[in-house]
């Protein structure tokens, strides 16, 4: 206890205070820790209030030991203008989907042919139905929150999660005993409890109810006013260690949890670990009945390869990891009358029937349309206008139509067939005789722009706010935008666009600010915004990254497109088709023309990898393929996709495959993980940077 003796009054009664707050801090996260870790409350709740309440005094009377940290703030003042978008560090990967044992086992089979044996060990915990979040600790102590958005960029929620009383503000730990930086994955969620607790509040109100948990739960996280999240009482489950910095300090999922657990994160107690796929084929099938019994939602359970070295050594494939995978829960069911098949048109062109329903109450959910898939399966099931259909819908999964219920079909349905037109603009369509969907080929057909600009203005593409469907329409419909260039030509047209009921000088000064603003955007987000065929973001990554500017890639070679890494003949195809297009040609001529960047970022000048050419290719166990190719760049260096006789060198991980082949036939030097830190820091790099 620090001595006050001799000190001035003022003086001892502030350090009296200090001494107190902190005792109440510590007694408060004790607390916290025994209720959503342990569930083994020791306190009741007017006690627990009257520790805040004293904490609160306190911390009023001498507002300079107040610190982000105590459990007064988690609540935020005044609410944010907007969330800002965040580049996840690692991708925040979607899971490949099981139904059944063959599946499962299909899986696992497929992981024994790549390590050559069976991996021995599997982790399972039920798959929350809620929402994905992203938890950055530096020196144990919670600095920044996201939600996985795309799994590449997310939005920056830090001031909302601070609300939620089961995420711990400061770890159970010594800050040197923990890596200086990691990141903690988790499933926020609202429970069925305090569902019900505020549905029953919005009904004595008059006010709408909430549809289902899941959904409350999100538009809550997404609150501007992080008070409003505060009175919503949501919950997390952490489930995954993210990145670490430095030396991960655990060898398996099932030591990392137990690990997050005793920092003070609440972990599914229902986590469970087997020998055989056989058990876990038990496990996720017990669950299917046992759901029932949770206070939460559970659409699935989540099965993971234990062992953190065999994961990395399964790697990904596309945007999901070979190591896990998801059991899903059949979907649930339900009987309706289809209205009517109506058509729309996509962006591409393409026509897709779909149903119009009687309203019905399915899988946490009315329902009032589902997916057709295409003209072929309609015929397939025979499903017509006026049938008692059977429709089906599971977690976020669009509700579809399985079949027409026969026996209560009606006599003379007629059967459906595709319109010989288009459906908006009434030019005739035609079919892919290699697939099964039919096309609008008018470039100009109003739905089909409007759509596009809806991509162009996706987050993701060029993040455009306030460029939704309903505004895109009537640009479109208005004759505002003819193409995606005119976007950039609107704040031409103020005066006319301020007579458009709805739409003020401050919404136009945002738009026109929005647009401004994207024309920065980097290459990669342009290829994705231009909507090519087959070209989505991991694509338009490595095109950029490979080639660099859009004038290179524009004259790249079919031959070239396709040596870029990842990239096959159907795309290389697509993405050559694209560029040989007169149209899209002068498209692309008319966005540069009007400011948009053409290129990827570019390295940084004067750092010691200043000049070099650089591939990186395999795994490597102390950062993940991004953060190499971002170190690379800080240090000026450009990050190269394919091996030439210009490469400086290879940074090769485990794998490699062809990359490192090549780089053997010409003679490039190849560097491993430690080669590679060696050689910073003979450039005089520092670890510290």
């Amino acid at each position: 206890m620090t001595s006050i003796h001799g000190a001035p009054a003022e003086q001892r009664d502030l350090e009296a205070a200090r001494e107190r707050v902190e005792a109440l801090r510590t007694e408060i996260r004790a607390h916290d820790y025994a209720y959503y870790i342990e569930a083994q409350p020791v306190i009741g709740d007017s006690q627990y209030d009257a520790l805040m309440q004293e904490l609160r005094a306190l911390e009023a009377e001498h507002p300079e030991l107040i610190t982000p940290e105590s459990p007064t703030q988690r609540v935020a003042g005044a609410p944010a203008a907007a969330f800002p978008v965040v580049e996840h560090r690692e991708p925040l990967l979607s899971l490949s989907n099981v139904f059944n044992r063959d599946e499962l086992a299909a899986w696992q089979q497929r992981i024994v042919r790549l390590l050559e044996r069976d991996p021995s060990r599997y982790v399972c915990e039920p798959k929350i139905d809620g929402l994905a979040i992203s938890l950055v600790y530096e020196r144990g102590r919670f600095v920044r929150g996201a939600t996985r958005g795309d799994g590449m960029q997310g939005e920056e929620i830090t001031a909302n999660l601070r609300t939620i009383r089961s995420i711990p503000l400061v770890l159970n730990a010594d800050p040197d005993s923990l890596p200086p930086a990691f990141e903690v994955r988790g499933e926020v969620y609202m429970s069925k409890a305090e569902f019900q607790r505020l549905n029953a509040e919005r009904a004595e109100a008059g006010e709408q109810l909430y549809m289902n948990p899941r959904n409350t739960a999100a538009g809550s996280l997404r609150q501007l006013d992080a008070r409003i999240t505060a009175a919503r009482r949501l919950d997390l489950f952490a489930y995954q260690l993210g990145w670490v910095e430095g030396e991960r300090p655990l060898a398996s999922h099932h030591d990392a949890i137990r690990w997050l657990r005793d920092l003070g994160f609440p972990t599914n107690p229902h986590t469970e670990a087997f020998d055989s796929i056989d058990a876990v084929a038990e496990f996720c099938e017990a669950w299917v009945e046992r759901r029932g019994a949770l206070d939460y939602d559970i659409d699935g359970v989540v099965v993971k390869v234990d062992d953190f070295a065999t994961q990395r050594a399964l790697g990904v494939v596309g945007r999901e990891p070979r190591w896990a995978t998801a059991w899903k829960f059949p979907a649930e069911q339900a009987v309706t009358r289809l209205r009517e098949i109506q058509v729309s048109v996509g962006r591409t062109g393409v026509l897709t029937p779909f149903a119009a329903l009687e309203p019905v109450f399915v899988g946490g959910a009315t329902v009032s349309m589902a997916t057709l898939h295409n003209a072929d399966h309609v015929r397939e099931l025979d499903i017509r206008a006026g049938d008692y259909v059977i429709v089906q819908r599971a977690g976020d999964v669009i509700p579809q139509v399985v079949g027409p219920v026969l026996a209560r079909r009606e006599p003379g349905l007629a059967s459906f067939e595709m319109p010989a037109a288009c459906p908006v603009c009434a030019t005739p369509v035609y079919k892919d005789p290699d697939e099964a969907a039919y096309y609008c080929p008018n470039r100009t057909c109003p739905t089909k722009l409007a759509r596009q600009l809806e991509h162009f203005a996706s987050r993701g593409a060029m993040d455009l706010e306030g460029f939704g469907e309903e505004r895109c329409a009537m640009l479109v419909g208005r004759g505002f935008v003819r193409s995606v260039a005119d976007l950039y030509r609107l704040p031409e047209r103020e005066a006319e666009l301020l007579e458009v009921d709805k739409i003020g000088a401050k919404t136009l000064e945002g738009l026109f600010a929005g647009l401004q603003a994207s024309k920065t955007r980097p290459l990669h987000r342009l290829l994705i915004a231009l909507g090519i065929r087959h070209v989505g973001g991991e694509t338009a990554r490595a095109l950029a990254r490979h080639f660099g500017s859009m004038e290179a890639l524009q004259n790249a070679t079919l031959e070239e497109i396709q040596a870029v890494d990842g990239i096959g003949p159907i795309v290389a195809e697509a993405v050559r088709a694209y560029f040989d297009d007169p149209e899209y040609r002068a498209l692309v001529g008319d966005l540069a023309a009007l400011g948009l960047r053409m290129d990827e970022e570019v390295a940084a000048r004067g750092g010691p990898l200043e000049g070099l050419s650089i591939v990186v290719t395999g795994s490597l166990e102390r950062w993940s393929r991004n953060q190499v190719e971002d170190l690379i760049k800080g240090l000026g260096g450009k990050v190269s996709g394919a091996v030439t006789k210009k490469t400086s060198f290879v940074v090769a991980g485990e794998g490699g495959g062809s990359k490192r082949d090549k780089a053997e036939t010409l003679g490039v030097e190849l560097l491993d993980q430690d080669g590679f830190i060696q050689r910073l820091r003979d450039l005089g790099w520092s670890e510290a940077e």
